[in-house]
């Protein structure tokens, strides 16, 4: 695999998509959790790249919340990333969007709501360093509230919202470490802080999130790993400025695979979470695909 190709597999610049099934409110958040793993530190060339993700979370568990509870997400997300020849404090400046293209479907108590069409815009800037055989990445996101959002009501408590209706803002730092021997360590940190939804006047709480993998290249065009995301909500969640005592966590590991060839590589996992507090609890898939041009 070329260097270029194993650059573009890096990834901390996205941010994906759980949409809201029920902590944060609604128990779910904007930041793609297991979304990215190996060389989740390293960025591209300069250049511009489309990069395609599929996600699939299934949940049939809501932890400290409703007695039944079901949900499936189908999310299908374009990134196009914009890698400039510019650099700021020595490191390459890059800029990029993403916008999920979500199938939703919720079932909570009986009650069932489902709903197709575009999450919430991210867009973001980003710098990258590289010495040796380390590779940093510093990035600064924002989540906009533009996918759909109907308020639940009386009448239809369960809404399948594909928007939070709400802005996030995140910085978001990553490391990763690839040596000659085929080892290949990384991680991706972020905080996320929520403004406040003004339909149900909730204000979902702050927290702090993470991929990690441990991966290895067997060959020149396959690696293997062992990769999952924890996360960890900071701060209340409040109700009309009141503090309801509301806080999420969930931890997930799993194995994951990729196949590069000269332009173009695939990459698949498997996580299944445990650990988990004031959220849906299930397994969710990832499928990466990015075609170098």
């Amino acid at each position: 695999m070329n260097n270029k190709i194993a650059a573009i597999i890096c990834g901390v610049i996205s941010t994906l998509y759980l949409p809201s099934a029920f902590a944060t409110e609604n128990g779910s958040d904007s930041f793609a959790l297991g979304a990215e793993g190996m060389m989740a530190g390293a960025l591209p060339p300069a250049g511009v790249y489309l990069l395609s993700y599929y996600q699939n979370y299934h949940a049939s568990e809501f932890q400290n919340g409703p007695d039944q509870f079901h949900v499936d997400v189908n999310a299908v997300v374009p990134r196009l990333v914009w890698m400039t020849d510019q650099k700021i404090l020595d490191g390459q400046l890059g800029f990029y969007a993403a916008q999920p293209l979500v199938d939703l479907r919720l079932k909570v108590n009986g009650m069932a709501d489902s709903n197709q069409g575009l999450g919430d815009l991210i867009l973001g800037g980003m710098l990258g360093w590289h010495q040796g055989n380390h590779h940093w990445i510093a990035a600064l996101e924002t989540v906009l509230g533009t996918g759909e959002y109907d308020t639940p009501s009386t009448t239809h408590p369960v809404e399948a919202n594909l928007g939070k209706n709400y802005h996030t803002i995140r910085p978001i730092l990553a490391y990763s470490y690839a040596n000659a021997a085929g080892l290949d360590l990384s991680t991706k940190l972020s905080y996320s802080w929520n403004t406040r939804n003004d339909a149900t006047d909730y204000k979902s709480g702050q927290y702090i999130a993470g991929d990690y993998s441990l991966g290895y290249r067997i060959n020149p065009k396959f690696k293997v790993a062992v990769e999952g995301y924890a996360f960890k909500q900071t701060t209340d969640d409040k109700v009309n400025g009141s503090a309801i005592g509301f806080k999420g966590q969930a931890f997930a590991i799993g194995p994951g695979i990729q196949y590069a060839d000269k332009n173009w590589s695939i990459e698949a996992k498997f996580l299944k979470e445990t650990e988990v507090e004031y959220r849906p609890e299930g397994h969710t898939s990832w499928l990466k695909l990015i075609w170098a041009f």
